[in-house]
């Protein structure tokens, strides 16, 4: 009995679980069985393929690599298994081991992404970029299974969610925070003061704040993130300075800074207690620390 339009699905065992060729080898999908996944190795090309190591541990992603061993930013293993539990891909692009290059999915020119099941890999690919200079470009990434020659075009960007640096997967927040909740703000250092909120007014001691000159200073902070970090810094017992911001007799995020002897300050966040970040003094300034008749009456 002839069936018009037969689609094939079968299961390539590897080391790792991958199903679904469709319409005569012009299109797969991958799929990757994500339910316990404990681990995920990244080789990125963009960083040289060091390694990173995305890892589940108590019920929390940690991302390590050489001596870091931080929190990722919030949701971005999550994102990036979710992308990878089905990989629908458009058509084959090579069957051939000399284009690999060419779509950046070689043994060191692609992304290498290796997911396991406690020591059993469970999806093991090579994924490279639409700047690849290959036939089809823009919005497209490229997949290959790690020990096969066959190269598919996916449509979006893949490659863009593994082919990033270690900075890019470490959680970069400082401060996180809804300016109406915060009702009192102590600076501890020199000067040390108090700014404190009754009812919608802001007050330093006896004297009234304007109120928009402080949720201004609030606006800037709530979301508040910083780019350089300050691994291999050791914190003494007491911070030079630190910013606590409450709510009522509840703290909700405190800021402790150290001065650097070279200039500039490392600081960190009660909110993101393994992020020690460098900034300058001149952001300091503007940004984190205010003395006392710096603020607008």
């Amino acid at each position: 009995m002839t069936l018009a339009g037969l689609i094939v699905v079968y299961v390539l065992t590897i080391g790792f679980h991958i199903a679904g060729r469709e319409s005569n080898e012009q299109a797969m999908t991958f799929h990757t069985d994500t339910t316990g996944v404990t681990e995920i190795d990244l080789y990125p090309y963009r960083a040289g393929r060091q390694e990173i190591k995305l890892m589940r541990e108590a019920g929390r992603w940690r991302v390590r690599s050489g001596s870091v061993d931080a929190a990722p930013t919030a949701g971005s293993v999550e994102s990036l298994l979710g992308s990878l539990v089905t990989v629908p891909t458009q058509r084959i692009v090579s069957q051939r081991k000399g284009n690999w290059d060419e779509y950046k999915v070689g043994d060191t020119t692609g992304t290498r992404v290796v997911v396991y099941k406690g020591k059993d890999p469970v999806g093991d690919y090579f994924v490279g970029g639409a700047g690849s200079g290959g036939l089809y470009g823009g919005g497209t990434s490229y997949i290959r299974q790690n020990g096969h020659e066959e190269v598919y075009a996916v449509e979006g960007f893949l490659d863009g969610l593994v082919d990033k640096p270690l900075t890019e997967w470490r959680d970069r927040s400082l401060l996180r925070f809804s300016i109406p909740e915060i009702a009192g703000i102590s600076f501890q250092g020199t000067p040390g003061y108090v700014l404190s909120k009754k009812d919608s007014t802001w007050w330093l001691g006896n004297g009234r704040l304007s109120t928009d000159s402080v949720n201004r200073y609030l606006a800037g902070l709530q979301y508040y993130q910083l780019d350089t970090f300050a691994d291999g810094f050791t914190a003494s017992a007491s911070p030079d300075r630190s910013i606590l911001f409450s709510k009522g007799t509840s703290p909700v995020a405190t800021v402790r800074a150290w001065r650097r002897p070279e200039g500039g300050w490392v600081v960190n966040s009660s909110q993101n207690a393994d992020g020690y970040f460098v900034v300058s003094d001149s952001v300091m300034r503007r940004d984190l620390w205010r003395d006392p008749t710096g603020w607008v009456k």
